[in-house]
Parts: C-alpha cells; sequence; structure tokens
C-alpha cells in the first residue's frame, strides 16, 4: 500500500470516534466518602498525568509522546487477571502465546519471542536485566494486578530518557505505597483451569518520618487445556494431546520509607510448565523455574525551590534452572544467573515557570554467570554437556538531558538526548523532540521524531555456544520513528486522537544460515492508531464509551511481516447501573496473519472475542469489592500462529497453531480496612 492511501486512511480515522484508554482512580477510602459527583471530577483529573514520558509528572494533553494511562479503576472494571489483560487493550499492543508459555509482547506490528524491544519498567526501575536483555516477560507476563495503581505505556522510542531496550515502547507498571492502601487489604479470586489468586497488604504512614508498604501475592493455574493437533520432531512423532501449561508464581514487594529514604523492591518466583513446541507440553517432565528480584535505595534531594536532585543505588538478579523433555528419551537441563548493579543521579531544574531542564548520569555493571549445562536419557540422569553460553561481564555507562519549555500557553517544546557508553560494542548516541500545539481550543497537533537502541544480549555476543555462534561484533540495533497526530475535544465529555507513526528499523541482529548471529536486515513500519472516548453525563454518569483501531503495515525483504495482524481494534463500554453496580464489555478484533515465507500452512484467521465483567462496590459492607469476568463469552476457537521451523539442532517442525482458551470465568473478593 502507497504512503498516500495511509495518510488517507489516517485523516479518514479522524472521523471515526474509536477511543484513548486512560481513566484513573484515586485512594478507595478517599473514594468512599466523596459523593458521585465530586468522585468523578476526581478521577477525571487523576486519569489525565503522566510521568514515564518525560521522567515529570505533566499533563497526557500536554506531553509529545503517544500515551496511553491505565489506572486501578480501569483495571478492576474489567476484570483483568494480570498485566497481559491489561495491556491487551493498549492501541498498537497485541498479546500472542509463545511455544514455551512465555507470552510475546508485539508492538505496532513488530514481535519477537523474547519481547526485548519493549522495555518494562517497575514504578520507574528497568526490569530488562535477563539473559536477553528481553521485555522481562520471563518473569512479569502474568504479574498480578491487587497492587498495580496504574500502568503508563510511551509507545514509541524512549532511549533518549531510558537507554538500552526502550526501543518501540515503555510499560512503567506503579504500585501502591503505603498512603494508597493506608491500612489492610486482602483478596481472593478464582476461575477456569484451577486458577487461584491471593494477596494481602498492608501499608501505613507514621507522622511525617516514616511510611512502610508490603504486599504479597500467590497464584497458581492449571493452564488452559486445550487441544494440540499435532508435532512432529525429526523422526520422533506425537500423538495429538492437550497443552499443559501450569503455572505458579509468588511475589513479594515492598516500599520502605524513613526521613526521605526509600528502599523498594520485588521478588518474583515463578515455576511453570510449557505450551508446545520442542520442550515438548505433553509430558510434565518439563519444568521451567525463573526467580527475579531488585532491591533499590533512592532519595529526592530538595536543594533549592527550583531544583531537586534524585539519587538511588540498586542490585538486581535474575535466573533460571530449567528442565526440558526434547524428545522421549533426550533430556536436558539449562540455567543461568544475570546480576546488575548500578545507580543514577537525576536532576530536576525548574529554569522558569514554562521551562524544565532535566539531566541525569547512570552507570550499571552487568554480570553473567552460573552456567548449568546438562544432558541425558532420563530426568533424574543427566550428564554434564558443553557449555552453551560463557560467564561475562558488562559495564555501561549513560548521560542525558531533557528541555521540556512552553513558550506559550499553547504550545509545549520538548527537546532531549542520552548518550551510552558500553565497554563490549562502544556508543550510541539518541534524540528525541517534539512538539504539542492547540492551534485551536480544545484542538491540538502534535508530532516528533527520535531514534533508540537494542542492545546486544550476552547470549548474542557470546562467542560460542552448543547450537549457534555468537559475535563479538555486533552492533546494536536502531530504529528511528516519526509520529504526527491530532488531539480533539469536541464536545463535553467526548475526546478523539489519531496518530500516525513511521519507523525504519535497522542492523537486525538475526542468525545467518550458519547459525552466526549478524546484523543483517531493514524492516519498515507505518501505521495508524486512532482513539476515543466518551464519558455520558446525565443519569449516566460514570457510564464510558471507549475504543480504539489500529492499522498497521510492516515490511522486511519487500515482504509483509509474518504472524502479525494488519488491523486490531477495541471495544470498550461500562455502564454504571448505580454508584454501587457497573457492568464492563470488552471486544477484541484481531485481522488474519500471514506466513513465512515457505510455511504453506493457511494464513491464521482473523477472529473477535467479547468479555463481560460485573463489579460490584462495597458489597454487602463498605469494606467488600467483588467482581466476576467471562472471558470469550461466545466460546470462539481461535489460534495464535506457531513457527514453522526446519533444521536445527532437533530437526523439529511444528505444524499445529496454539488454540487458545474457550470460555472461561473469574471471579475476585477485596476487602479493606
Amino acid at each position: 500500500m502507497r504512503m498516500k492511501k495511509i495518510l488517507l486512511f489516517f485523516l479518514q480515522s479522524l472521523l471515526i470516534n474509536a477511543i484513548f484508554i486512560e481513566e484513573s482512580s484515586g485512594t478507595e477510602q478517599v473514594l468512599a466518602d466523596m459523593s458521585l459527583e465530586d468522585e468523578l471530577k476526581f478521577l477525571a483529573a487523576e486519569r489525565h498525568v503522566v510521568v514515564t514520558a518525560s521522567k515529570q509528572e505533566e499533563k497526557v494533553s500536554k506531553t509529545v509522546a503517544t500515551t496511553s494511562v491505565i489506572t486501578q479503576n480501569d483495571i478492576r472494571q474489567m476484570g483483568a487477571r494480570n498485566l497481559l489483560d491489561i495491556l491487551r487493550l493498549v492501541p498498537g499492543i497485541g498479546v500472542t502465546e509463545s511455544m514455551l508459555g512465555v507470552r510475546e509482547i508485539e508492538v505496532r506490528g513488530v514481535k519477537t519471542q523474547a519481547s526485548e524491544k519493549v522495555l518494562f519498567m517497575l514504578n520507574g526501575h528497568p526490569l530488562d536485566h535477563n539473559l536477553q536483555n528481553a521485555g522481562s516477560t520471563w518473569a512479569y507476563d502474568d504479574m498480578p494486578i491487587n497492587n498495580i495503581k496504574r500502568v503508563e505505556v510511551v509507545r514509541g522510542p524512549g532511549s533518549s530518557l531510558y537507554g538500552a531496550n526502550a526501543f518501540l515502547a515503555v510499560v512503567n507498571i506503579i504500585t501502591m505505597d503505603a498512603k494508597d492502601i493506608n491500612g489492610y487489604q486482602a483478596s481472593t479470586a478464582w476461575g477456569s483451569f484451577d486458577t487461584q489468586q491471593y494477596n494481602a497488604a498492608w501499608g501505613k504512614q507514621f507522622a511525617n518520618t516514616a511510611e512502610a508498604a508490603i504486599n504479597f501475592n500467590y497464584a497458581t493455574t492449571n493452564g488452559i487445556n486445550v487441544p494440540v493437533q499435532q508435532d512432529v520432531l525429526g523422526s520422533n512423532g506425537y500423538a495429538p494431546g492437550n497443552s499443559q501449561l501450569n503455572e505458579g508464581r509468588y511475589d513479594l514487594d515492598w516500599n520502605l520509607g524513613y526521613k526521605g529514604f526509600k528502599f523498594d523492591g520485588r521478588f518474583v518466583d515463578k515455576p511453570t510448565g510449557t505450551f508446545v513446541g520442542p520442550a515438548y507440553a505433553l509430558s510434565m517432565q518439563t519444568k521451567q523455574d525463573y526467580k527475579d528480584y531488585f532491591l533499590r535505595i533512592s532519595r529526592t534531594w530538595n536543594i533549592r525551590d527550583n531544583l531537586t536532585v534524585t539519587t538511588q543505588v540498586f542490585r538486581d538478579n535474575f535466573s533460571f534452572d530449567n528442565r526440558w523433555q526434547v524428545f522421549p528419551n533426550l533430556f536436558v537441563r539449562d540455567g543461568i544467573t544475570n546480576n546488575r548493579s548500578g545507580g543514577e543521579i537525576q536532576t530536576n531544574y525548574k529554569l522558569s515557570e514554562n521551562q524544565d531542564i532535566i539531566t541525569g548520569f547512570s552507570y550499571n555493571e552487568d554480570t553473567q554467570g552460573n552456567i548449568i549445562s546438562k544432558m541425558g536419557s532420563t530426568a533424574d540422569q543427566m550428564a554434564n554437556a558443553p557449555d552453551w553460553t560463557l560467564n561475562l561481564k558488562r559495564t555501561r555507562w549513560g548521560i542525558f538531558a531533557q528541555d521540556v519549555w512552553d513558550p506559550f500557553s499553547n504550545l509545549r517544546i520538548t527537546v532531549g538526548g542520552r548518550y551510552d557508553r558500553f565497554n563490549d560494542f562502544g556508543g550510541t548516541f539518541n534524540p528525541r523532540m517534539g512538539f504539542n500545539y492547540e492551534f485551536i481550543k480544545n484542538y491540538s497537533l502534535k508530532a516528533s521524531y527520535g531514534t533508540a537502541y537494542r542492545a546486544p544480549s550476552f547470549g548474542e555476543m557470546s562467542p560460542s555456544s552448543q547450537f549457534f555462534t555468537g559475535n563479538s561484533s555486533l552492533r546494536p540495533e536502531l530504529v528511528g520513528t516519526f509520529e504526527a497526530g491530532i488531539v480533539t475535544h469536541p464536545i463535553n465529555g467526548l475526546m478523539s486522537q489519531a496518530t500516525y507513526y513511521n519507523s525504519k528499523i535497522t542492523q537486525i541482529i538475526a542468525m545467518d544460515t550458519q547459525s552466526v548471529y549478524v546484523n543483517q536486515g531493514v524492516m519498515y513500519s507505518e501505521g495508524v492508531e486512532v482513539e476515543s472516548r466518551y464519558d455520558f453525563g446525565g443519569e449516566l454518569q460514570g457510564s464510558f464509551l471507549t475504543s480504539n483501531v489500529v492499522y498497521q503495515r510492516n515490511i522486511q525483504n519487500n515482504l509483509q511481516a509474518a504472524d502479525v495482524p494488519q488491523v486490531r481494534a477495541n471495544v470498550m463500554m461500562n455502564w454504571a447501573y448505580n454508584r454501587q453496580w457497573s457492568v464492563y464489555g470488552h471486544m477484541l478484533y484481531k485481522d488474519s496473519t500471514q506466513r513465512v515465507i515457505g510455511d504453506v500452512r493457511n494464513d491464521v484467521s482473523a477472529y473477535a472475542l467479547f468479555d463481560l465483567s460485573l463489579l460490584g462496590k462495597q458489597f454487602i459492607s463498605k469494606h467488600m469489592d467483588v467482581s466476576f469476568t467471562m472471558y470469550n463469552l461466545l466460546d470462539k476457537q481461535v489460534y495464535d500462529p506457531s513457527p514453522l521451523t526446519a533444521g536445527g539442532p532437533y530437526n523439529y517442525q511444528q505444524v499445529s497453531d496454539y488454540q487458545q482458551a474457550g470460555r472461561s470465568f473469574f471471579g475476585r473478593i477485596n476487602l479493606r480496612y
């Protein structure tokens, strides 16, 4: 499709009221004491603020970045089970199953198995410290939602502020602190496939000198238990059966403060099976175990009225110990530990009432070690095998600066850049610039350009491996993205936004025909994201209709990218029957997806799914909320695309797509004291 057709779609889409997902909630006790009208005003004010876009609090309506904010109130209304349910509603983002049971996060039509082109953060702390410098989906894809206060998603390049792997998007998960909890909270949830979730939290402020918040989650599920048609691994065939993606997780996070100092962190232990693939799911002897934690000490120093300095030091750890049944008589065990230590200092200087200067410096040291590599004919009898990777160390430092300037009340200009220096592959500079101009009251134009990079991982740069060859000469993947959009508020209660983006990804890291990692290929990505929200008034206050539709086109080697749709749409509606009860409906449409060259299977069919949630606030008592959700209400049979792979160490071919769950339910009870 030619560029003019894309631009025509962009202009036509401005006429579609199809929405932005960003609503917020405040502290539960505060809302309980408000009238309905005051509560709605409070929520409206909260939902228009974002921190991730520029590392300082600003109104979403003023930022130059393409931003979505999903808050605690949104999360409860939709009956979300975990982080994946939240991300599925964000324009330009898709979630699909992988053969190993780790979900793939697609952004603007770009999808990889490790989701390494998305930077996940927890309260502003990057979580990309594992083997692949990935989007941390191995440990955080199914993160429970109980203590999530809001999720901020900034689409587009973010390396000018956040450095490595803020390539296509930044997802910042912000959790509740002591003020938000303000007492005791507990919840229990249950659902299909023996799904269970339990949560307990406590938070308290002690005068003006100290605060403490602690949260514990436990979750388990027996997987979606759907048919697997057939897997063929070389000469060893497996009969059809059902997937067995058993998953469990333990989460403990804390936020402690004393006289300005803060100590926070999170520990995750995630034992799981696998969905289907070379490590075959039909055998319960395949097991994965991922552990992840980070510790951070920080403080913000108020030097002067117009100058603050934030300092932090941290320690991160990611490890896994996995056992795979590759064939009936072949078991493989592998494991690794990745550590990261470092710190950052950031200054926020208010040059004037209309201009803020942000600068910072960071230093990180990454190590990889404790390699486990074993192989044998049974799960209990495995001998040492050649190491599949090496003990490695990497150091890097970065310096960044950003100027946020409002020369006029209706114009914001943002200019910034960051330089990062790695000891193993050198340096990279990534700028960002953009403006947001309200040319007519309630009508704004915004445009920006920025670049980003994805650093080569340890695994890709290792000199040798049992099954592939690393390349110490690798350069980082690069992307440059131009965005332009219009945001309108044509009538009271209605907001519509349309964004056009165009990206060029170069120096793509991939294996060549000799199984050696090299920089090769270019991908062009462009598309249109249209979003709208209408909040009803009068007797329907608290009700809203919101939707988003995305058209995306990704070309690599002169062909449309495989396994990603060209169109995806969400429609959400909330009906507030009264202040206590509301009904929330969600429809997801995903277009068909093409196959890779050489795959003769039919394209994966398009589908539409419908979910329905019921939320009851202050049920039985003012301390209790309840929710109940039916997913895939119409019991549609849908599939995520599977790869077709021939050759490789196990010479396997995957010939069946990944069937997703049929109709299922999920219910939750929340208690607050």
